[in-house]
């Protein structure tokens, strides 16, 4: 037995059983959503998109959730149009803020006349330093009234292209000077409805008929609904009880432009809804938020400011615009009713700007929840189905081959697999589900039926005449017959599983078990089948060597021949009928 312990390869496994099991005492392991406890997302894009917009609106997602401090958070593909987002969050008012955060495509604009100045993908950095400018104060005391402002940096050719775009766009006013100025104001906006028609009641128009330029904020100016419709790719329509005939004409008219959804108003009248629907709209009911005017939030309208004669570079005296001096630091200023909603307004837009946008919109999101005491109770049902595993296959083996040396092995492999496989999954942080937990479960039953074969290849021919030495040289043969049957399988399974975690578009749900399955095999195929090996080679010389002592004995009292006792069930049938028929003849 000591020179079984001198191998090299049982060495290297022991040593690395020690290691996983102290990886699994200290760092232990990390489980998913199935057994902790928390939240899945189902996403739906609006349409199928390329796996490089799979995976950006992945990492888009994965960046909003991280940002917000959601823990444990995992978002995989799961086809081309579906993507599936877990975290440990079960509190239901936290998963509607996560969702709504979620559910914009983020696409950020500056708009000045009706034309885009910049977006949020000329936005270079975000400046969290109150020295420039990143601010949130309260106005107001008594109401908590409170102003934001959020400094950005543009790229060099954003700077550039916005410096061009708002060249003396201010006009002076005043008598016999130029030193005041009324200038244009930029519209900054969050998913500007594009490929959308705004639909208004005629009666919330003219409730919103002026808007306060920052709502809730010291500014007392106010600006025109149409100034801001006028922001707008589409014209907005303002309806009564039904559609004339004009504006379904028009509508229809914007359809064969290629726009298919609607945006309406929640007082709309149903047959207004019905209609459009008839007409083969996509229609979207838009509830009128809390402290902010209906068109705020149906165009996605976030700050409204002016420009000052510096930025538009009114100082200089010729209306060339090759001289304009650039600027590549603005500042986007909000406010709220309370500290508390100018904060959530603020942390909102940086949130935007910070993760990116989507590369399409989002059709829709399902949730389920999974209390912590549920995925308890999945974790402890998984362990004892593991153990119960382990159980059946020592009992199998054991009925299978009458022989404690064959089964014992076998278990001890299996066991300590697993136990290694586990250290791996700790050492990695990989994130343990219920997929993840089957392809342990399948990992198991892999190792026992490949060593179940390495037995019958080293079993297979045995007879009773053969001597150590050829016993030794016939169990090298069959050993390398068996690995070569191992590794064809381990092959097919690698070429089985790599695709669904490269390339799990389709598959999200199935990277755990993949994962499992693929380590399982690894470990098995370069330590713990050859483990198994050594072991059963060793157990075959020592078989071999008692029956070569029994042999001797035996020729000296008459008897010369020497037997391997280790034979599979099958094999002691066939040479126990064979003795039978030669016992018949004689």
């Amino acid at each position: 037995m000591d020179k079984l312990f001198r191998k090299p390869v049982i060495i290297i496994w022991i040593i690395l059983v020690f290691i996983s099991i102290i990886l699994l005492a200290t760092k232990g392991l990390q489980f998913g959503v199935d057994f902790s406890g928390g939240t899945s997302f189902q996403i739906v894009l609006e349409q199928p998109v390329s796996s490089e917009d799979l995976l950006k609106t992945a990492s888009v997602i994965s960046k909003r959730l991280d940002w917000t401090g959601a823990k444990d958070v995992k978002v995989t593909p799961a086809g081309s149009q579906y993507l599936i987002a877990q975290l440990a969050e079960s509190d239901p008012n936290e998963i509607a803020k996560l969702k709504s955060n979620i559910l914009k495509q983020g696409r950020f604009e500056a708009v000045l006349d009706g034309n885009v100045l910049f977006s949020g993908d000329d936005i270079i950095n975000i400046p969290k330093d109150p020295t420039k400018g990143y601010s949130l104060t309260v106005v107001d005391k008594k109401t908590g009234q409170s102003e934001w402002s959020v400094p950005f940096m543009l790229s060099p050719d954003a700077a550039k292209r916005f410096a061009r775009m708002t060249f003396h766009k201010c006009m002076p006013i005043g008598m016999g000077g130029q030193s005041d100025y009324e200038c244009d104001k930029t519209f900054f906006f969050i998913d500007r409805p594009v490929d959308s028609i705004l639909i208004m009641d005629k009666a919330l128009y003219l409730e919103e008929k002026e808007v306060p330029i920052v709502p809730e904020s010291s500014y007392s100016n106010y600006i025109s609904i149409d100034e801001i419709f006028a922001q707008l790719p589409k014209k907005p329509y303002i309806v009564d009880q039904n559609l004339t005939q004009e504006q379904v004409s028009s509508l229809l008219l914007d359809q064969n432009s290629g726009v298919y959804k609607v945006i309406v108003s929640p007082t709309v009248s149903e047959d207004v809804v019905n209609k459009l629907k008839e007409l083969g709209f996509k229609v979207t009911i838009l509830e009128k938020p809390e402290n902010l005017p209906w068109i705020w939030e149906a165009t996605g309208l976030k700050s409204i400011i002016s420009l000052t004669p510096g930025i538009a570079n009114m100082d200089v005296p010729t209306m060339e615009s090759s001289r304009f001096q650039v600027f590549n630091s603005l500042t986007i200023t909000g406010g709220g009713a309370t500290l508390e909603e100018a904060t959530q307004r603020r942390d909102e837009l940086v949130l935007i700007l910070e993760s990116g946008s989507l590369p399409i919109p989002i059709e829709s999101i399902s949730t389920e929840t999974i209390s912590p005491y549920l995925g308890k109770d999945f974790l402890n049902y998984c362990l004892w189905i593991g153990l119960l595993v382990l159980l059946v296959v020592a009992i199998a083996m054991f009925v299978r081959y009458k022989h404690i040396n064959l089964a014992l092995p076998i278990i001890l492999t299996c066991a300590t697999e697993i136990i290694i496989l586990l250290g791996v999954l700790s050492l990695l942080s990989f994130r343990l589900d219920l997929a993840g937990v089957t392809g342990i479960l399948a990992t198991i039953a892999t190792g026992v039926d490949v060593n179940i074969i390495m037995i019958d290849e080293l079993l297979k021919g045995e007879k009773k005449e053969q001597d150590a030495q050829v016993a030794k040289s016939s169990f090298i043969s069959r050993l390398k017959k068996a690995f070569f049957i191992m590794f064809a399988s381990a092959a097919t399974m690698a070429a089985t599983m790599l695709p669904i975690i490269f390339f799990s578009g389709g598959l999200g749900k199935l990277v755990g078990f993949a994962v499992t399955i693929l380590l399982g095999t690894v470990i098995g195929i370069l330590i713990t089948r050859p483990v198994y090996a050594e072991i059963a080679k060793r157990n075959l010389e020592v078989s071999a060597q008692k029956h070569e002592q029994k042999g001797s004995q035996s020729s000296k009292g008459g008897s010369s021949s020497s037997v391997v006792s280790l034979s599979t069930p099958k094999q002691e049938s066939e040479e126990s009928s064979s003795v039978s028929s030669d016992s018949d003849k004689k």
